[in-house]
Formats: structure tokens, C-alpha cells, sequence
């Protein structure tokens, strides 16, 4: 009978019992074995010598030409294999099962991993409210200065707070509680009180260290410039220095990347209702913050775990998940022509006649979260702008680049497709998204298939949109002087009157042909049905700070 010790369990024994096991066999060579895992046969003997001790298998060595060595594994493994899952799956953290179910199962043991897995996801009522949510990549930060991927974006609301917040229509005090004109702009009066997730009491220096930093180090520079500097000429007191008028400031301290930090702790260290409690590739855990300026949570702790594609579509796809949600995205999916790299950025002829060569329909027409054709960047007022004449086009090859993702994968072969039918030679390749703004990915298109949702402040999301850093499109927009002109506009104009800008701006980059809308998204987000009508905010992410458990009594 072989003895059970959890710790000496790895993947490579358990993907050598799966060669065999599809081999319907108990035994492999060492060779055999060595292919198997992919290490040398050194390490696996050693390997062999540990599983040995724990009478999971027996060796024999090979003697003489023709005699390979053999591993067998002994009668009961299964049933060892199966004890270990069992116990060691009930007794682990969610990041460490999530590493184990890496492992090259054999199917059913897989099966059984899976379902004690999923069935720890969502509430967990212990000693505290848990709620532990999969997710399929790792977090890249939650820096305010560096977020433009919408789940970052999401969860650093939960982690920090700002002079102001935006709630759609109007803009409510926060950190600030009021706000009145000054000779050189506008003096702010933060509430006292408040503590940083260390424990330290929030002060005018803060607030104007994390304004400073965002001035000096900001992706958004074009959108924060009319702040000239600020200063705290007492502890609860702030001065912004600006010639903008009230409407656009208020708003413009209750964007993302205004948001207020620790110094020495950017992006881990706020004020908000949870605070960071651990951050790495694996998992991301969020404790309840208890002296924070919103209400104290209900859940405890949010925790959300890093799985495989494959494997969070298998539990998305699970019967509880019936909790249904149509979430409609500000913003579009989009081909924008590299107008830094490539050299389309001097062929506007090309350009035209790419533009004219996509059928947008069609690419609708494939259905999924692809909700309406998009002649601009906002659902509600998109109409079409008529396209320029044909010319005489250069047929260059075209390197068109998307990411690694189903619906993108479809769009850019439909798009290939397209442009193929036209006449250009066009090869795709995948970027990653972390890379999209690396010189390195850049450097080899000249198309790029991407997509922009935009926060709940559609105006000012829109001209980050067209001149942050961290977007694809700003950044290779940069040099454009006639849209920055028209960018300038805005500067001198009631923001009642934006819209307006809007459409002139959305009919300048048709018409220049420097980046071509195609569809308006709106997704379907499923939750499991344990949390109830749950809210969400407008990137179809939970409000976490809204759910809670209702306790079992």
C-alpha cells in the first residue's frame, strides 16, 4: 500500500501517469518518461528515487542492449492520486490549486479538480465574507498613472478616492468637500479625518504630492495642462493654480488618474474601501478598509485568482452562471492606421482606400457582442460621414496586427479578407496587450486592430481618448497638427457646446483617414446566480463595495 504525502506530488509524475494511462499501461521507459516532462533523464532519476521512497512507483534499471529502464507505477495510484486531490485541493488557497490545475491531468481527475475548484468561487461565509472571483490574466498595475485596461481601471476606483467623483450627470464632492474661486483659480478644503490605508491621516500635502506627480510623471498631459501647479498653504487646504473654468476642473479631479496616493506607496496605498492586502502574478486580495471616507465594505475580503482562458470559459459557461447582463460600452472596436511606423502615415491615398474596402456590416454581421456598425466613438450619436473618392493606391503588403482573442482573431481575418478581395497582400499577426504600446510591436504593423471603452465621464474620456499616452490611438495621433488644433478648441469652449466638438473631431479623423470605427459592443456578462441582482459598473465589473452576503442564522 503506498503511503501519502502531499508535499512530493508534481507535475511530472502526474503528467508520466497520464502518458501511461492513454497508453493503457502502468509502466513507461525512462526515456519514454524523459520526452514526457521534458527535463533531463539526471532530474528525473532523481525525481524517481523521492517516488520511490513513497511507494508510489518501482524502477528497474535497463541491463544490457535492447533493455530500456522502466518506471511502474504501483496498482493503487489512482486511488493515491485521488486522496491527494481530495485532501490537499480542501486544504489549499485558491492560487495555489489554480497552479496545481496546470498540471497535465488525466481527464477525469481533471474533472474532479475542476469542480472543487469552482466550487469554492464566489461567497465563502467563515470567520469573515470572502468573495473570490477567477480571473485570466495578471494585473498589470494599479498605478492611477498607468491604468488604461478596464478591469485595472475598475478596481483602483475601489482602492482610491479623489477630490471629486463623477456620477454620470454631476460632479460630487469627495476628498474635497468644497471648493470656491480665487484670484489664480480655485482653492479646495479636504475633509479631516480621513486615513491612508497605513494608518497615516490624510492632509492637503497629500492631495497635492499625488497633483504634483501627476503633473510632472502623467500620461494625460494634454488634458491636465490647464492645472499650472498646485500648493497647500495650510494642512486641510488646496490651491490649484489654473485659468480653466470651475465645470472642467471638478470634473478633471474626479478622473482616474487624479486620484489621491501615498508617497513611496503609489499605486498600493489609498483611501478607498479596500485596501491592497497582497498583489502578485497569482492572485489579487483586497481587504475591507474600516476608517476610509466611503462606508465600510460588507464583504471582507475580494479575491480574485489567475486561471487560463480555457479554463475560466469552462466556468463562465456553468449552469449557476444565470445572472444575465447586457452591458452597452462607450466607445468602439476599431483599425488604426500606424501613423508613427508605417508607411501609410504618408499615403493618404491608401488610406482611403482601405477605409473604403472594409465593409463594416459584415464584420457586424458576425455577430457575438458586435452590436452596431460605428462611424464614431459614441453609440448614441453615430451616423455616417461620407468617404472621399477613390484614387490611385500603392498595393505594399500590409502587416495587420490584433490581439490574441477569439472576436479579434475574426475581426482581423474578416478584415484580411477584405483587403485581400481589394488587392493588397496582408499577413496578420497577434499582439499582447501588455506590448501594445511598446516601440517593438509598433514597429511591425501597419494596421492595428483595438478596441476604446470609455469611463463614465464620456466627454473628457473621449479627449484622453485622442491624446493620452496610454492610447493607442493618442499615442500615434501625436503629431497630428490640425486635430491638435482642433483638440485646442475645446479649451475655449462651454463644455455644454462639446458634443458638438465631438462630431467634428470624429468627421476630421474619417476624413483624414487616421483611424477607421467599426462596431459598437454590447456584451453579455454573466454572474453566478449567488449574487443576485448584482451592480455593476460601466465596464461591466462588479461594484464590489456594493455586494454582500446575507448571513445564515
Amino acid at each position: 500500500m503506498s503511503t501519502f504525502r502531499g508535499n512530493d506530488m508534481n507535475a511530472k509524475l502526474v503528467a508520466i501517469y497520464r502518458y501511461a494511462l492513454q497508453a493503457d499501461k502502468m509502466d513507461v521507459t525512462l526515456r519514454q518518461a524523459v520526452e514526457v516532462v521534458g527535463y533531463s533523464e539526471k532530474q528525473v532519476k532523481r525525481d524517481i528515487k523521492a517516488w520511490e521512497a513513497m511507494g508510489w512507483v518501482t524502477y528497474q534499471a535497463g541491463k544490457g542492449r535492447g533493455h530500456e529502464s522502466m518506471l511502474r507505477f504501483q496498482s493503487d495510484f489512482d486511488e493515491t492520486l485521488q486522496a491527494w486531490v481530495v485532501t490537499s485541493f480542501s486544504e489549499a488557497t485558491m492560487a495555489q490549486a489554480a497552479k496545481w490545475l496546470e498540471w497535465d491531468w488525466p481527464p477525469a481527475l481533471r474533472e474532479l479538480i475542476q469542480a472543487r475548484i469552482w466550487n469554492r468561487f464566489g461567497f465563502e461565509q467563515t470567520e469573515e465574507d470572502r468573495f473570490i472571483f477567477p480571473r485570466t490574466r495578471t494585473l498589470e498595475s494599479l498605478d492611477p498613472l498607468d491604468i488604461h485596461i478596464a478591469m485595472e481601471a475598475s478596481l483602483s476606483r475601489h482602492v482610491f478616492d479623489r477630490l471629486f467623483e463623477w456620477d454620470g450627470t454631476t460632479v460630487q464632492p469627495s476628498l474635497a468637500h468644497h471648493m470656491e474661486e480665487t484670484p489664480f483659480g480655485f482653492r479646495c478644503y479636504i475633509r479631516k479625518g480621513i486615513t491612508f490605508h497605513n494608518g497615516m491621516t490624510l492632509t492637503g500635502k497629500d492631495v497635492v504630492y499625488s497633483l504634483s506627480r501627476l503633473l510632472a510623471r502623467g500620461k494625460q498631459v494634454w488634458l491636465f495642462a490647464p492645472i499650472d501647479r498646485v500648493d497647500s498653504p495650510a494642512p486641510y487646504v488646496v490651491d490649484l493654480y489654473t485659468k480653466a473654468h470651475r465645470a472642467y476642473i471638478e470634473r478633471l479631479l474626479a478622473q482616474t488618474p487624479a486620484s489621491v496616493t501615498y508617497e513611496g506607496a503609489e499605486g498600493i496605498v489609498g483611501t478607498g474601501p479596500f485596501k491592497l492586502e497582497k498583489q502578485s502574478d497569482d492572485v489579487v486580495r483586497l481587504r475591507a478598509f474600516e476608517r476610509g471616507l466611503r462606508p465600510r465594505p460588507s464583504l471582507d475580503v475580494v479575491e480574485f485568482v489567475t486561471f487560463s482562458e480555457a479554463d475560466h470559459a469552462k466556468w463562465s459557461a456553468r449552469d449557476d452562471h444565470s445572472v444575465v447582463k447586457w452591458i452597452a460600452e462607450a466607445g468602439a472596436r476599431y483599425l488604426m492606421f500606424n501613423l508613427q511606423h508605417s508607411w501609410l502615415k504618408e499615403d493618404m491615398a491608401t488610406r482611403r482606400a482601405i477605409q473604403r474596402a472594409i465593409d463594416k456590416q459584415a464584420v457586424v454581421d458576425l455577430g457575438g457582442e458586435r452590436h452596431q456598425v460605428a462611424h464614431g466613438f459614441f453609440p448614441e450619436t453615430s451616423r455616417p460621414i461620407s468617404l472621399a473618392e477613390p484614387s490611385e493606391s500603392s498595393k505594399r503588403p500590409l502587416r495587420l496586427l490584433h490581439l490574441p482573442f477569439d472576436v479579434a482573431t475574426e475581426d482581423a481575418a474578416l478584415v484580411a479578407s477584405q483587403l485581400r478581395a481589394a488587392g493588397f497582400t496582408v499577413e496578420t499577426e497577434t499582439y499582447a496587450l501588455s506590448c501594445l504600446l511598446q516601440e517593438e510591436t509598433l514597429r511591425r504593423a501597419d494596421l492595428i486592430l483595438c478596441g476604446e471603452m470609455m469611463s463614465e465621464d464620456l466627454d473628457l474620456a473621449f479627449l484622453a481618448f485622442l491624446t493620452s499616452e496610454l492610447s493607442l490611438v493618442g499615442k500615434l495621433v501625436a503629431h497630428e497638427t490640425d486635430l491638435r488644433t482642433m483638440m485646442d478648441r475645446y479649451r475655449q469652449t462651454d463644455m455644454s457646446a462639446w458634443p458638438m466638438l465631438h462630431r467634428e473631431v470624429e468627421r476630421y479623423l474619417t476624413e483624414a483617414a487616421l483611424v477607421i470605427p467599426l462596431y459598437h459592443v454590447e456584451r453579455e456578462r454573466s454572474f453566478p446566480s449567488f449574487l443576485g441582482d448584482v451592480p455593476v459598473d460601466i465596464f461591466g465589473h462588479p461594484r464590489y463595495d456594493q455586494l454582500w452576503i446575507r448571513p445564515s442564522v
